[in-house]
């Protein structure tokens, strides 16, 4: 595309000719030397550049990425990290992206596909062998030159003995094409960062699909870290080299070497145009048995672990934490893991986004591979038509209370208060009527059908043991409707007493048991919930759970409660998708002041104790901004 208005004549020498494309970081231009070589000349937003840390980062990056040389990779002629706006020249490289070609042409079979992969493994072995590690290999960052692939953009890549390289605060890389490890400890990632990402990037080449696709940043970053990656449509062998190098546990991913030699295996020939490419074929056969030799290799020998090994999911039941955070248990539903999703999500080739401008404008739920014991798709089905009643959303920036662990008269100005259900609504104020929706509460799951309350492969039931509360098996569309009918005489009742709205809590049970349920089947339940409320005439609030915020409008529900998004810089999001009608509750000092300092004028806050006791117990605590 021709250059646009504002743009720069030249940088460092070179006469910029076309806009290339743009992205996070900064503007991609074509270039010319006096010479006439072409170049692609990367230059950094300048918002970027006033960022000492970030230009710290590019000077180290900038003097690395010039060790790199290959056949498959675009060296780095010429740079400037020191100029007002840092710039960087690489090897211009005719050829449209691997996404394009995807796109254009439809997926890659036979010698394509083998070329590409085989150049990908090299280009990273040229990356790799001076220290680096790529942490954005994705298919607009691959271009497809006539004599083979050429990794580009080394723009977010960094050394790795040098532990300052990492922009504080932020995640940076492609959702789809990230490693678990870069969610979790992004600090921490190693070589085998990589061989997570090029196994996507060989699977969406093979199929134009991506093997984790969520509806949000959020419910990718989750599928990236929790579920397994979708393989359908991959052929066998390919099919279980890219499964290898998917596992969530970095050790256990092929090294270059061991996977060089299992993708020489991939047919030379399309699979339509012989027996050469049959699934069934010897040399499938031949992958996949060096593939069960190596798993057995491993098992007995495994390798030593370079970096971090990311959180895994459980399978007995107990709730899983991730290295970033383990949840604080206060209030109940105060128990998120997917901290590093949720951070600043820097999108390489798309934006830099910050929590505050995350929005979405997908209005249909989630859909994720369903567990292996459900019976249904487990996609949130269409919400029971009931006659909507007239609903009233409480008011904005007020002074509020949370009250979920007993009731006591709310203190002068209070507008709005969250009460048990089992507690009487406070006179003259907007009442809020929580339930636990997800969970049976303690001592009570003899109260409940056994066949609802989700079971491990013993037939134990499994517990929040936080708060020895049995989870609820929402995974069939037949127990959901079973847990949505009781769960309705809930909101009856809520409704019976004078509230205005409902609070269902644990809709983030999905997290904390990845191993058991998904964020569509939570979704499912709480569309009848919200269709339920309505109808009776009540508000629904989401409860938490940042990773489900822009699915909020498709789901039902009308404003939110939230514990901790200051203490966790989430409270952005929640505000964009809301439209800033959002109660926060924090349980720390810290918390507080960073809610107050950013949403003060804004959304209701209030700081209580992390038992929510009532006035006059014991650790009772309660403070506004």
């Amino acid at each position: 595309m021709s250059l646009s208005p504002g743009d720069p004549e030249s940088i460092g020498g070179y006469t910029l000719t076309d806009r290339l494309g743009s992205g996070g970081m900064g503007v991609v231009y074509l270039g010319l030397s006096d010479s006439g070589r072409q170049v692609a000349v990367k230059l950094v937003h300048p918002a970027y550049a006033l960022d000492e840390e970030f230009r710290t980062r590019f000077r180290q990056e900038v003097a690395a990425a010039r060790r790199v040389s290959g056949a498959f990779t675009a060296p780095v002629v010429d740079a400037d990290p020191d100029a007002p706006q840092p710039w960087m020249a690489t090897l211009f490289v005719p050829g449209r992206t691997l996404a394009n070609v995807v796109a254009e042409d439809g997926p890659m079979r036979g010698r394509k596909l083998r070329v590409l992969a085989l150049g990908l493994v090299e280009a990273l072995r040229d990356i790799h062998r001076v220290g680096m590690v790529h942490r954005d290999l994705k298919p607009s960052n691959v271009l497809m030159a006539e004599d083979g692939p050429r990794v580009i953009d080394f723009g977010i890549s960094y050394a790795v003995d040098n532990e300052a390289l990492t922009v504080t605060g932020r995640l940076i890389g492609t959702p789809s094409f990230m490693s678990p490890e870069q969610f979790a400890s992004s600090r921490d990632v190693t070589a085998a960062s990589d061989i997570f990402s090029l196994g996507s990037v060989l699977v969406f080449a093979a199929t134009g699909n991506r093997p984790f696709d969520g509806s949000s940043p959020y419910l990718t970053g989750y599928q990236v870290m929790y579920e397994r990656p979708a393989l359908d449509g991959v052929a066998e062998p390919l099919r279980s080299i890219a499964a290898r190098c998917l596992d969530k546990d970095p050790a256990a991913r092929p090294d270059l070497a061991e996977l060089r030699e299992l993708l020489r295996a991939l047919p030379d020939t399309d699979p339509a145009e012989g027996a050469d490419g049959a699934e069934d074929s010897a040399v499938a056969q031949a992958v996949r048995a060096a593939l069960a030799a190596a798993r057995s290799a491993e098992t007995s020998h495994p390798r030593s672990r370079s970096g971090p090994r990311p959180p895994a999911a459980v399978t007995d039941g107990t709730e899983l934490v991730t290295n970033r955070r383990r949840a604080a248990r206060g209030g109940r539903g105060r128990r998120r893991v997917l901290l590093g999703i949720v951070a600043v999500l820097a999108v390489t080739g798309a934006a830099v986004v910050a929590l505050r401008t995350v929005t979405s404008t997908s209005e249909t739920s989630a859909s994720t591979t369903p567990s292996p014991t459900d019976t249904s798709t487990g996609a949130a089905a269409p919400a029971p038509s009931e006659s909507a009643a007239t609903v009233t959303l409480p008011p904005k920036h007020v002074a509020w209370d949370y009250q979920i662990g007993g009731a006591y008269p709310p203190a002068a100005g209070v507008q709005v208060v969250s009460r048990g259900y089992d507690s009487a609504p406070a006179p003259g104020l907007y009442n809020i009527c929580n339930i636990n929706a997800y969970q049976a509460e303690s001592g009570e799951e003899s109260d409940w059908d056994p066949d609802l309350l989700l079971r491990d492969g013993a037939g134990k039931v499994v517990y929040d043991k936080d708060w020895n509360e049995a989870v609820l098996d929402i995974r069939t569309a037949a127990k959901r409707q079973r847990i949505a009918t009781r769960l309705n005489g809930f909101i009856d009742s809520c409704a019976k007493e004078g509230y205005k709205a409902v609070e269902p809590d644990n809709y983030d049970s999905f997290t904390r048991f990845p191993a058991y349920l998904k964020a569509d089947q939570a979704e499912a339940l709480m569309k009848q919930l919200s269709a339920h409320a309505h109808a009776k005439g009540l508000a629904i609030a989401q409860k938490n759970t940042v990773e489900l915020v822009s699915d909020r409008k498709a789901v039902g529900l009308d404003f939110a409660i939230v514990e901790e998004c200051g203490q966790y810089d989430e409270c952005g999001a929640f505000a964009d998708a809301f439209d800033d009608n959002v109660f926060v509750v924090e349980y720390t000092e810290q918390g507080m002041t960073q809610a107050c300092a950013t949403w003060s004028s804004t959304l209701s806050i209030v700081r209580r104790d992390d038992q929510v006791v009532p006035e006059g117990a014991s650790g009772f605590l309660r403070k506004t901004c």
